[in-house]
């Protein structure tokens, strides 16, 4: 059964406005960073991969546009996005599918050593590192979201397996003033679920579990599985229910994921219908940091108020 529509996160109700016709990429996209990702792998130069539609990034999208026999337009137009396989669509909510299937232990591993820059390298966007350009198992990621939270309590007033708790925690984890820029989307809301066992993780990345020294992803999973690093007895629910989705989602390079299978997945698991009613965004979806505050951030193109940190070669 359908629940209510409950503005549950967010202050006061949010005016019905009027849909976004198609992509504007004023400001950073998570979308031109894609473009200009897979423009580099087909051996364009749109310059540095900073998710801003500049005078380099229009030249390479006109030369793959003259390379594919496209009107010449240096614009991310339908034609040229659906050429690079990079979709904007918002009907997924409602078909979320394992895109590709779980990872095994083994494909996980190549993504721990990425040919990225060694002091964090997940927040490079080498198009061709072994953490970038990721299918997601949606279904698979969805399936461990319901669960983190139902374990947790990190649900609407209106769910049975509501905590307020729980709720709190997953809320101050998506508007923490950290500012985690260089997470993708997917990652952020799968670890926010998870009040309790994301603190051993969390606190192996930040030092403050190991002396100071600042654990990579790997390091940090190593660890907290395995029962060395404070709080590790809390993340062995982690290992225990969803390893292989875990490291996956948490060691995928910031851009690493394809954006429309990440809102599909995000998007189904907050019963977001329509992701372009922007009173249903802001009244189902809560915000991360780094999403725009207009009731668009259940959108594949939305505009980020800042930009996922990266680096482009």
């Amino acid at each position: 059964m359908k629940r209510p529509v409950g503005n549950w996160f967010a202050a006061g109700a949010f005016a019905l406005l009027t849909t976004l016709a198609g992509p504007a990429f004023a400001g950073y996209s998570a979308i031109v960073q894609a473009a200009q990702s897979k423009l580099a792998e087909e051996g364009q130069d749109p310059g540095a991969l900073d998710g801003f539609m500049g005078p380099n990034t229009s030249r390479a999208i006109a030369a793959y546009q003259a390379s594919k026999g496209l009107p010449e337009t240096g614009k991310l137009d339908a034609a040229t996005l659906d050429s690079l396989a990079i979709g904007v669509s918002t009907g997924l909510s409602k078909s979320v599918e394992d895109w590709r299937p779980v990872p095994t232990q083994a494909e996980i591993d190549a993504m721990k050593e990425p040919i990225n820059a060694p002091g964090n390298p997940y927040a490079d966007y080498r198009p061709k590192a072994p953490a970038a350009s990721l299918d997601l198992p949606g279904q698979a990621i969805l399936a461990a979201m319901n669960a983190s939270a139902d374990a947790y309590g990190s649900r609407p007033p209106d769910h049975p397996k509501h905590t307020p708790e729980g709720l709190k925690a997953m809320l101050g984890c998506l508007k923490t003033t950290f500012y985690p820029d260089h997470w993708s989307d997917i990652t952020v809301h799968y670890y926010c679920q998870m009040s309790l066992p994301r603190r051993c993780f969390t606190n192996a990345l930040s030092g403050k579990s190991t002396g100071g020294r600042k654990l990579s992803r790997p390091e940090a999973y190593e660890g907290c599985a395995g029962g060395q690093l404070a709080d590790a007895g809390d993340f062995g629910f982690v290992p225990a229910t969803q390893p292989e989705i875990f490291q996956y989602v948490m060691f995928g390079q910031t851009h690493a994921f394809d954006h429309e299978q990440e809102q599909a997945v995000i998007n189904a698991f907050y019963g977001v219908e329509d992701p372009t009613d922007r009173a249903e965004c802001n009244a189902r979806r809560p915000r991360r940091t780094e999403d725009p505050g207009d009731g668009t951030h259940c959108l594949v193109d939305k505009e980020m108020s800042r930009k996922l940190v990266g680096r482009s070669r």
